[in-house]
């Protein structure tokens, strides 16, 4: 009986040290995964991008090349990719500022950095399809979701609108130009149709057919927004920014960011006290069956750009 409970004894010893071997081994592959994601990949990234910045870079620093009318400030930049088009500054997520880029299509600089490194924070861009040098109606620019935030990755902090109002404006920059924006709408999208009612809004939409078509565009916008602020009105001739990135609401999702380009002549602030919560926001089909929701919407028209 004694060799049995000594056998017995043992296998539990065996098995109690297996347990722990593994329960250590998790615990390393897991704590190897967390500090790759979040301690080792955020700093390799900003190592490979660090000397992207140009010093010199500055609000009154307008010096142009004639021959092209780009930036001379950029000129560093363009050496090291000739597909840079401009820097953006959202003081929320990165004061310091992201490079974008703009390719021949909308899949180069998903998985490539600014230098040409595979990575998987990609790199900002804007929609091939854009003008830079004269703004279309609608400039959009596309990024991660990062989960340490970088990238655009931080975009859903305005989903607050105590954020908004600290951070009411952004900039784009491009080579040609340096452009102040004010943000005016915040919302979140589908990318299939079987996500909304066999419905996807729009919102990719770079040039529009009429003025009307234009400003029922930016009607429907502010109905999704979850702000509204009277204060920044739009006009015919505008030109607005659209920031687009995912979200993980639910497969598919997309938070956008959109803003107004400053007029001449206006005033950089915005009028955050007119900013308040819209009481009647619309989301797309899934979002209320996630939240379990009804769809207060789902009889409504579907906007259309034709």
């Amino acid at each position: 009986m004694a060799d049995k409970r000594e056998i017995k004894k043992s296998i539990l010893t065996v098995i109690r040290k297996t347990i722990l071997g593994l329960a250590i081994i998790a615990l390393i592959i897991c704590s190897g995964f967390l500090i790759k994601t979040y301690i080792v990949d955020p700093y390799i990234y900003a190592l490979q991008n660090s000397d992207t910045s140009v010093t010199n870079e500055s609000d009154t620093q307008t010096t142009e090349i004639s021959s092209e009318n780009i930036q001379a400030k950029y000129s560093a930049l363009l050496k090291i990719n000739p597909e840079f088009v401009g820097k953006l500054y959202i003081e929320a997520i990165d004061e310091t500022g992201y490079n974008v880029v703009q390719a021949d299509d909308n899949e180069k600089y998903l998985y490539l950095g600014f230098k040409g490194e595979e990575t998987r924070y990609g790199t900002l861009f804007v929609d091939y399809r854009n003008n830079l040098k004269d703004l279309d109606s609608n400039t959009i620019i596309y990024g991660h979701n990062m989960r340490d935030g970088s990238q655009l990755g931080s975009l859903v902090l305005y989903a607050d609108i105590d954020n908004y109002k600290t951070y009411p404006t952004i900039d784009f920059n491009t080579i040609y130009k340096n452009n102040k924006w004010k943000i005016f709408a915040a919302f979140i999208t589908n990318t299939e149709r079987s996500q909304d009612n066999d419905y996807i809004f729009p919102y990719l939409t770079t040039k529009f057919p009429s003025d009307e078509v234009f400003m029922n565009f930016i009607d429907e916008v502010k109905s999704r927004s979850y702000f509204i602020n009277e204060s920044i009105d739009i006009k015919p001739d505008d030109k607005i920014l659209t920031l687009s990135t995912c979200d993980t609401v639910f497969t598919g999702a997309r938070f956008v960011l959109m803003a107004r380009l400053v007029r001449d002549g206006e005033s950089e602030e915005v009028d955050v006290t007119q900013a308040k919560v819209n009481e009647n926001q619309r989301f797309p089909q899934r979002w209320y069956d996630v939240k379990g929701e009804s769809n207060p919407f789902a009889d409504a028209e579907q906007f259309t750009i034709d």
